[in-house]
């Protein structure tokens, strides 16, 4: 079936583009059309929305953190003194801190989804934050804008 493709240049044109295409190098012409020339080419992925879903990520931030004040400040009183950053995932803590994480946890999750999030999405909104300096911006102007009113 493709041996009369392979023996003319079309063929030897095609069979060539389709393995590039596979490992990654595309095919493509010059302005005037007389060469081909080659690129590699990145799969564009689809990136979620988050700019639409910054709006109900800040509200769950700014309805979460009276939650995480109140709670740090009860493992703190329990502990005593100074803590690491991100106490409530150590996993020798003492039954009453465990319990204040938990509490945290589960309440938190009900804040976010209160706000119309899936706990996916803002996990991904925050690494996303943390990564991209433009939605970090974007996400600090909405947290003002949302305190003043």
């Amino acid at each position: 079936m493709f041996k009369p493709l392979v023996n003319t240049r079309l063929g030897w044109v095609l069979l060539l583009a389709s393995c590039s295409w596979l490992s990654g190098w595309m095919p493509g012409f010059s302005g005037n059309f007389s060469t081909i020339t080659w690129s590699t080419a990145a799969a564009a992925q689809a990136q979620p929305k988050f700019e639409k879903l910054l709006g109900k990520y800040a509200e769950a931030i700014l309805q979460m953190e009276p939650l995480r004040l109140q709670s740090y400040q009860q493992v703190q009183e329990i502990m005593g003194g100074a803590l690491p950053k991100n106490i409530c995932k150590q996993s020798d803590l003492v039954a009453p801190v465990n319990n204040i994480c938990d509490r945290f946890f589960n309440e938190s999750a009900e804040i976010i989804r209160s706000n119309g999030l899936s706990l996916t999405d803002f996990n991904a909104i925050t690494e996303e934050v943390r990564r991209n300096k433009t939605l970090k911006e974007q996400l600090d102007e909405e947290l003002i804008r949302r305190k003043r009113n």
